[in-house]
């Protein structure tokens, strides 16, 4: 199906070449507590992420964040999460990057 439907030639926030589908997977699995799953989803995400697009690298930082949280390091899901933020310019902070940022600090994210 990605074969026929995906946007594999376009650098954009809108395509979704195979690399961004990972990025899902990656938050989708690190939610469920897949960490080896979400683990290898980001690691296929970043072999093909454009360095042009470095949002999308903070959204992958983002996801370890919360697994650690998740995992019950919250305060070190925080930290990574911090460290990942600060590496963004401002101006490429987007809401979603913030809610989950959020998300990480929530002390219901914790198992």
């Amino acid at each position: 199906m990605f074969d026929r439907a995906g946007s594999h030639e376009q650098t954009s926030d809108y395509a979704v070449p195979w690399w961004r589908l990972n990025v899902f997977r990656s938050l989708l699995l690190a939610r469920l507590g897949d960490e080896r799953a979400a683990t290898d989803a980001q690691e296929q995400a970043c072999a093909d992420l454009p360095a042009a697009l470095p949002r999308f690298a903070t959204h992958l930082e983002l996801h370890r964040g919360l697994m650690l949280a998740r995992s019950g390091d919250r305060a070190g899901g925080i930290a990574h999460a911090t460290t990942a933020m600060n590496a963004l310019p401002p101006e490429k902070h987007s809401l979603t990057l913030r809610m989950l940022v959020n998300e990480i600090r929530s002390p219901d994210t914790a198992q």
